[in-house]
């Protein structure tokens, strides 16, 4: 049976993970805080097994990018997960814009100020893009690093101030995965679409930015009606008042009859608005990672209505 730790605990840990990684830049110390078989996925640029494996990888990594500031915009602590949001910004060029992405994480607490496991979620494209237009605009290694950075404005509306309880979040929640199989299984995505709120917001790290129900509706069942057979199995959901973080896998089944795993992980956020309904999601994700894994699953047998075969461009 595991152990559930206490969450002033948790909260200790997280903070000195922060002051060492995101704050203090010392990524050989920050290192240290993971366990002896941690495991690390980092879904564009591999899985590492193990704290020195996580140590090799992270310092040459950081050290390409010496003037990279980082912002946890908010955070929130579950059991012994932690999830944050954070901001990878760099510095103004003397252009007056502003250069950053952002990416979700998922931290697990395993006692003795260590931790056990991280998942990072992002879009890659986003990156590149950023970075390319700082480069286009004068950015380069030598420029100091700019700190007090956040959130670009606007990119994510705060949950509602009303309270509601924890059980009352997580049932929705329950419900909201149970619309989204019952829509698999009918083809009819209205009454998942119908959970939002008239002027909920749904940002999708590929897709894009969806205002309001009606889009959300038009969107969602254009993009899932190539997939008739998709799984949604949970693997771990966090609550902070009205804030839900869930990892969610995007499955399909072996073609084969096998148990080959032709998935990718999907990082959800939530925020719950009261009376059954939804006011924000936002979908992090490698799109990259999804468009290989359909890849694979069509050359195993896998068949999609038309036969085509979706990816970044479609």
């Amino acid at each position: 049976m595991s152990t559930t730790f206490e969450r002033a605990e948790v909260a200790a840990a997280f903070d000195e993970y922060l002051r060492r990684g995101a704050y203090g830049l010392d990524w050989n110390s920050w290192a240290d805080l993971f366990t002896d078989d941690a495991v690390y996925a980092e879904h564009h640029l591999g899985t590492f097994h193990g704290r020195e494996a996580i140590r090799e990888w992270i310092g040459p990594t950081m050290a390409a990018f010496p003037n990279m500031t980082f912002d946890t915009e908010w955070s929130m602590i579950d059991g012994n997960q932690v999830a944050m949001y954070v901001w990878n910004n760099l510095p103004d060029p003397g252009t007056g814009k502003r250069y950053g992405f952002p990416n979700t994480t998922i931290v697990t607490y395993a006692g003795d100020g260590k931790f056990s496991a991280q998942a990072d979620f992002y879009n890659p494209a986003d990156a590149q893009r950023v970075f390319g237009e700082w480069m286009a605009d004068g950015g380069n290694r030598e420029l100091p690093p700019q700190h007090g950075l956040g959130g670009l404005p606007g990119w994510a509306p705060e949950p509602s101030a009303d309270r509601h309880s924890r059980d009352e979040v997580y049932a929705e929640f329950l419900r909201y995965r149970q619309r989204a199989d019952q829509a698999v299984a009918t083809g009819d995505w209205n009454p998942w679409a119908d959970q939002f709120t008239s002027d909920a917001r749904y940002r999708e790290h590929h897709f894009g930015t969806f205002a309001g129900q009606d889009e959300i509706r038009a969107w969602i069942t254009g993009v899932m009606q190539p997939f008739p057979t998709m799984e949604f199995p949970l693997q771990t959901v966090l609550i902070d008042g009205n804030r839900l973080s869930a990892v969610i896998p995007n499955v399909l089944p072996d073609p084969t009859g096998g148990d080959h795993d032709y998935g990718f992980d999907v990082n959800v956020v939530l925020h719950y608005a009261g009376n059954g309904r939804w006011s924000y999601e936002e979908d992090v994700y490698n799109p990259e990672e999804a468009q290989r894994v359909i890849g694979e699953w069509v050359a195993a047998g896998g068949v999609l209505p038309g036969g085509e075969v979706p990816g970044p461009e479609s």
